[in-house]
């Protein structure tokens, strides 16, 4: 461990002329992310950054990420430079701090853009007053552990909070009230949806007659629950229902207990090689504690793919069995129960394939009539605009 450190220390000196190199050019926008991992929320990142491309924004990744994921993605759209150990060691990461202040300060109307980096709260309190704040909120945390606490000293110098849901800014009220904030600072946050991504100009044509497919899309982390979707499909092989299912992320540690109707994918980074499983799909299955937007839902809905998925977030704005578009199932702490669940919604699908291709139809309508309303470039591109 000693070593590894050692090793980290020596890669962060080395770093450091790059890092004053990218600091001595003339700046408009500075993104801070903690990741650049496969996740639903780096892919919305990188979607921001690509609206302004053209501005040659730097990005800042300020905490380990567990696989290279949506880097060369990141890198296409903005100056990426992460961080390592200058995010991390104390004296390090005080040091760079003021360096990365004072030139943020050098500029004449520079903006910072931010989600769930603890470096950028810290770097707020060094940053003039001509200096524009903006951060982004996908979801809360549920303890005062979380982000959005650590962000409370900083709520009178965020010039905009942007939440991606109606759900989030009811989350701020409660916060800011409980923690005894000025009710003003409220009208700093204004809520932008998420992209839609929505790209096949018709619906992809399906095969009902054989075995279904039933996927999971996601990274590995606990608010996810794999386990539950682990537990489908144990049932459907206990039970003997010809069904496949298969895993999309990083969870090769559970090959070893997969029951044999279950394929673990791995992690796949490249979006046309993951539009390929979708396009073969039938179901999949989100089994999340919480979700902002559940991006990966409107990625299948693009294909067809219908969606069965726990109650989080916006999604009962956009899906239900009166929708025919997908299912929803109680967000249940008891996780037996809630496999059960789910697995009875999959075997009644597997069970009616005609209302189940209905459902595909009608999520492929849902999607396309979403993107077609969809605000997510203007509004940002309307916001960088308002400060610049």
């Amino acid at each position: 461990m000693r070593i590894k450190r050692i090793l980290a220390t020596i890669k962060a000196l080395f770093l450091y002329p790059k890092i004053s190199l990218a600091l001595s050019r003339k700046r408009k926008l500075y993104f801070f992310f903690p990741y650049w991992s496969f996740g639903g929320a780096e892919r919305v990142h990188i979607d921001i950054m690509q609206l302004f491309k053209e501005q040659k924004p730097i990005c800042f990744v300020t905490m380990h990420s567990i696989n290279s994921g949506f880097r060369k993605e990141m890198e296409a759209v903005a100056e990426v430079i992460n961080l390592g150990r200058w995010g991390e060691k104390r004296t390090y990461r005080a040091h760079l701090l003021k360096k990365l202040a004072k030139s943020i300060n050098k500029q004449s109307k520079p903006i910072i853009f931010g989600w769930c980096s603890g470096f950028m709260y810290d770097l707020i309190p060094h940053l003039a007053p001509h200096v524009k704040i903006i951060d982004l909120t996908h979801n809360f945390t549920e303890n005062i552990t979380g982000i959005e606490w650590y962000s409370l000293p900083c709520i009178p110098r965020i010039d905009k909070r942007i939440a991606v849901s109606k759900s989030i800014l009811q989350q701020f009220r409660d916060l800011y009230q409980i923690n005894n904030i000025d009710p003003k600072y409220l009208e700093r946050i204004e809520v932008i949806q998420n992209k839609i991504p929505f790209e096949p100009i018709s619906i992809t044509e399906k095969n009902y007659s054989g075995n279904l497919t039933v996927l999971f899309v996601a990274r590995n982390s606990e608010e996810k629950r794999a386990h539950i979707f682990i537990e489908v499909a144990k049932l459907c092989y206990d039970q003997n229902y010809p069904i496949n299912f298969e895993m999309i992320g990083d969870f090769n540690d559970y090959k070893d207990v997969v029951s044999p109707n279950l394929k673990i994918i791995g992690a796949i980074h490249n979006k046309n090689i993951l539009n390929e499983y979708y396009k073969k799909a039938h179901i999949l299955l989100l089994t999340s504690i919480r979700e902002s937007w559940g991006l990966v839902i409107f990625e299948g809905m693009n294909y067809g793919v219908v969606t069965i998925s726990t109650n989080v977030g916006e999604l009962s704005d956009y899906i239900s069995v009166g929708k025919e578009n997908g299912i929803l199932i109680d967000n249940l702490e008891d996780d037996a129960h809630l496999a059960s669940l789910f697995f009875e919604q999959v075997v009644s699908m597997h069970n009616d394939r005609l209302k189940l291709n209905q459902f595909s139809i009608d999520a492929y309508n849902t999607v396309k009539q979403l993107s077609d309303g969809c605000r997510f470039s203007s509004s940002y591109k309307t916001l960088i605009d308002n400060y610049s």
